[in-house]
């Protein structure tokens, strides 16, 4: 199999980019948690409107977690972890394409609950 120069970079640095608006949109939501902890304005206002429901997104982002989490263990099994064979190389990068899927949907997670809870700040 051919091996693509750079590949391992671009995954990590879209794994990294990813990470970045995970931690804003998660420090935006633990503040205004933190700062209406006693009156819980922000889970109470969530509550009261039934329009602003939908499926989570963290489903999603489960699902894929359980892919990526079941071709880590196909590369432990297949010895994929310094990839030589076209399998080896099928489930050593279907584990990052797993697991940037996950990223995405745990970010629209949080994007979710941030665009509800960012007023509150």
């Amino acid at each position: 199999m051919i091996y693509i120069k750079g590949i391992d970079e671009v995954i990590f640095g879209l794994l990294s980019i990813l990470g970045i608006f995970g931690a804003y949109y998660a420090i935006i939501v633990v503040r205004a948690l933190v700062k209406h902890k006693a009156d819980r304005a922000p889970l109470l206002s969530y509550l009261l409107n039934p329009e602003n429901r939908k499926i989570p997104y963290f489903v999603f982002g489960g699902f894929f977690a359980f892919l990526t989490g079941l071709m880590v263990l196909a590369d432990l099994l297949d010895g994929g972890f310094n990839p030589t064979t076209t399998l080896q190389y099928i489930t050593f990068y279907s584990g990052f394409v797993f697991a940037i899927a996950t990223s995405i949907f745990i970010i629209l997670d949080l994007h979710f609950w941030y665009t509800r809870f960012k007023r509150f700040v």
